[in-house]
């Protein structure tokens, strides 16, 4: 699977694990991208190494895809109102993708090394609550 880009749109890693008493070989591992046709790329790409492997070693293969969650877009009004007081208060503001999922909240910030200020004022703000 050497052939695979790790790269600004995709994100993968697997693991290996050999049985010797079974003598089983089980691959798992995960494979992240912000588009679907990324992420299909992606997959067929390890699934058809995976496959060719196991056809030349003359193995049984069993192969699935668990999809954990969906991408996830933050309301624009949410956005610009956060925006807007990051940018009042005198924090740099950009844009930008989140590979980590944030659950039960509507968008994630990142601290670009001001974690300790950036905090402090979302506590202290009346609009934004921390949950993590």
């Amino acid at each position: 699977m050497s052939s695979l880009p790790n790269d600004k749109r995709v994100r993968f890693s697997f693991v290996e694990e050999t049985d010797a008493a079974n003598a089983s070989r089980t691959i798992s591992g995960e494979v992240r991208a912000f588009t679907e046709p990324d992420l299909r790329r992606t997959l067929d790409t390890v699934f058809r190494s995976i496959s060719k492997t196991a056809a030349l070693s003359e193995a049984v293969l069993e192969a699935r895809a668990i999809r954990i969650c969906s991408p996830a877009v933050t309301p624009s009004a949410v956005l610009e109102a956060l925006a807007r007081d990051l940018r009042d208060a005198g924090f740099p503001v950009t844009f930008g993708r989140s590979w980590s999922l944030v659950l039960n909240a509507e968008t994630a910030v990142g601290t670009g090394g001001a974690e300790a200020d950036l905090v402090e004022f979302l506590r202290g703000h009346s609009s934004w609550e921390i949950l993590a």
